[in-house]
């Protein structure tokens, strides 16, 4: 039997106190496997994006148990989930998150800085991310000389340099056209297809949701919808 990649078992979180206390996940069980794309929806203040944060050791639940390839997390220190979030975890955001006036390489680099591998290697890894995101020949522009499609092509590229187990996508459309947004929904879903990366993706767009294979909805705090898509939506490669 395949163990869960990621399980949450009655995982609760909750902000303030009193009568202020605002209950942002309530008892939620889920389970997802390795090499999953899974979408997540819901209502603002619906809790998916506390469920993201969690998954990426952003935050840690106020009860229940948060499990990563079978390990509990509860009791890992501050250092344990830095190391889970930088060897096992990308991140791609709606904002880019990227540094200013810093070339794209640089900035594919940085998570390698982190690890501590050496410049030869970083430069070499780096070039290759940028390849596989469609950036090759763009190594040197900064920032400012790329196009949001670009820069977010460059975030992805940072996200899966290290090669990680998961990409967390929150948003990563957002900020960009329609013809755009399509182009790098298929770039995820060729590294989810063809690298084998577990997708997880907080989006508001139903159309951008499609791409997952499987579907999680939120609401008031709680998993209200669990959905597998069978049929491949006509606009995915």
């Amino acid at each position: 039997m395949n163990q869960s990649l990621i399980e949450f078992r009655q995982v609760s979180k909750f902000y303030g106190r009193g009568e202020a206390t605002i209950r942002a996940l309530d008892r939620v069980d889920l389970s997802i496997s390795a090499g999953e794309f899974v979408s997540i929806m819901g209502p603002s203040g619906s809790g998916k994006s506390t469920c993201m944060n969690v998954i990426g050791g952003l935050d840690v639940p106020s009860s229940g148990d948060y499990l990563f390839q079978g390990i509990p997390t509860a009791d890992f220190s501050r250092t344990q989930l830095t190391l889970l979030r930088r060897h096992m975890l990308g991140f791609v955001f709606q904002g880019f998150n990227l540094l200013a006036r810093t070339s794209a390489v640089e900035n594919v680099e940085l998570p390698l800085v982190y690890r501590g591998v050496s410049a030869r290697e970083r430069r070499k890894l780096a070039h290759k991310a940028l390849e596989q995101v469609g950036l090759k020949g763009r190594e040197g522009h900064t920032t400012q000389e790329l196009s949001g499609g670009q820069q977010q092509r460059v975030a992805i590229a940072r996200a899966i340099v290290t090669d990680p187990a998961v990409l967390l996508a929150d948003e990563p459309t957002g900020n960009l056209d329609t013809k755009t947004s399509r182009e790098i929904m298929e770039l995820i879903s060729r590294l989810n297809r063809d690298r084998g990366i577990t997708v997880i993706m907080v989006t508001h767009e139903e159309d951008i949701a499609a791409y997952g294979k499987r579907l999680l909805r939120f609401v008031d705090g709680r998993l209200a919808g669990d959905e597998i898509r069978v049929k491949e939506p006509d606009h995915v490669l």
